[in-house]
């Protein structure tokens, strides 16, 4: 079992229940803490055409798995038709990507392209960018609204191997670069009012 996984392995993974055993629909995005890099909670779709969507808070993610996510309970998620809405400071990760991350002396390093999360589902420790290196959320990069500022270009630490190269390797290369199974929450659960649980994504 790898100890992190991305966003985009995560997205669209069927949700399970472990009270229940129920099946929920399937993970679609999350919402995260810019100066913590603290995951909040995620949102969900819901299973069909027109299905709901919804949010559950992170403390009730217990797994974001290689097959499927599971969750404490099916009163634990809470289905909405709102749209998706933040407080001064979150990100949903669907709009954070393309945010572009450059050094404090405005060296381009190029734009987030996914995130590398824990397994728990309620961290984020690393960033993906589009110039194939990670940038681990280690305390030298600053994620804002605007852009991710690094200290330096170092920081960056590339991914691209020889030819060849396959995805265990790759994999290991993430894990040292984030520091194996990634930083626990900063900070305390907090309650996280209306802007998660009523969240809802639009259907196209």
């Amino acid at each position: 079992m790898q100890p992190i996984e991305t966003w985009k392995r995560a997205q669209n993974l069927q949700v399970a229940t472990l009270e229940e055993g129920a099946l929920l629909g399937r993970l679609d995005d999350f919402l995260f803490d810019l100066e913590s890099h603290r995951i909040y909670g995620w949102r969900l779709k819901g299973g069909g055409m027109f299905g709901k969507a919804g949010g559950v808070r992170v403390e009730d993610v217990l797994l974001i798995g290689r097959d499927l996510a599971l969750i404490r309970t099916e009163g634990a998620v809470e289905w909405s038709a709102a749209k998706p809405s933040v407080l001064e400071g979150r990100a949903w990760a669907s709009a954070y990507k393309g945010t572009q991350a450059i050094t404090r002396k405005g060296g381009a390093l190029g734009a987030v392209q996914d995130f590398v999360i824990d397994r728990s589902g309620g961290q984020v420790t690393g960033l993906l960018l589009s110039s194939g290196a990670v940038l681990p959320l280690n305390g030298r990069v600053n994620t804002g609204a605007a852009a991710c500022i690094a200290e330096s270009a170092d920081v960056a630490v590339i991914l691209a191997g020889a030819e060849g190269d396959d995805r265990t390797d790759w994999w290991v290369r993430i894990k040292d670069a984030v520091g194996g199974k990634g930083a626990k929450p900063a900070i305390a659960a907090e309650e996280v009012e209306g802007e998660l649980i009523e969240a809802g994504r639009d259907e196209d």
